[in-house]
């Protein structure tokens, strides 16, 4: 079976068995076959109303992306924690995912930590406490403040704030054309001591930060 062909029955199975079916396939039967690369491309399939084939909604798509960020990260080893300590996905401000994320993640886990999702009230709690962090469109107004209480951490910023990338963040989604994309701070992750996959750089468009 072609990709196309393959992404298009995958995209049925998600719709049919809603996220969590998507996301077995997504980490078991993709990496398989094509690598990260197929990763990324069976969640972004068109967002776009369509007769055929049923499309998953948006924001379990970047839940999926949320996802697959971790897999293709490297944190400092000491950042990590003890094993069996979880790996926490944070949202500060309004959640956007609802049920999606937890269900993404359930039973899941990196370098023998289970990844669970926590939402923040409080930035700093939020600062102290996640591995990764997506900063919601409604903590815009908020965020250099934001980026500047997180300094140096060794947190994975992820955003989908206008030129998220640009002001200071990791990395920025964003929908161009129906589809979800993303851009990498190269220069924010190496402040962070994170280590993007080269492939995922190569799925990515490379952004610089404002002057």
């Amino acid at each position: 079976m072609g990709l196309v062909g393959w992404l298009n029955r995958s995209t049925r199975i998600a719709a049919a068995s809603l996220l969590r079916e998507r996301a077995r396939v997504v980490r078991s039967v993709a990496p398989a076959l094509l690598g990260i690369a197929a990763a990324f491309l069976f969640i972004s399939v068109s967002i776009s109303p369509s007769a055929e084939p049923p499309r998953p909604a948006e924001y379990e798509l970047k839940a999926a992306f949320l996802f697959n960020f971790i897999k293709f990260t490297e944190w400092p080893a000491e950042e990590l924690g003890k094993s069996g300590d979880p790996f926490i996905i944070g949202v500060v401000g309004t959640d956007p995912f609802g049920a999606a994320l937890d269900k993404i993640v359930e039973g899941e886990t990196f370098n023998n930590r289970p990844i669970v999702a926590r939402r923040f009230p409080r930035m700093d709690e939020a600062a102290a406490n996640s591995h990764v962090l997506f900063i919601s469109s409604s903590e815009e107004s908020h965020l250099a403040a934001i980026l500047k209480l997180l300094g140096r951490q060794d947190v994975l910023t992820v955003s989908e704030i206008e030129n998220f990338a640009q002001r200071g963040g990791i990395i920025s989604l964003k929908k161009e054309n129906n589809r979800i994309v993303f851009e990498i701070n190269l220069s924010a992750a190496k402040r962070a001591r994170l280590t993007m996959n080269a492939q995922l750089l190569k799925l990515a468009k490379i952004v610089k930060g404002l002057p």
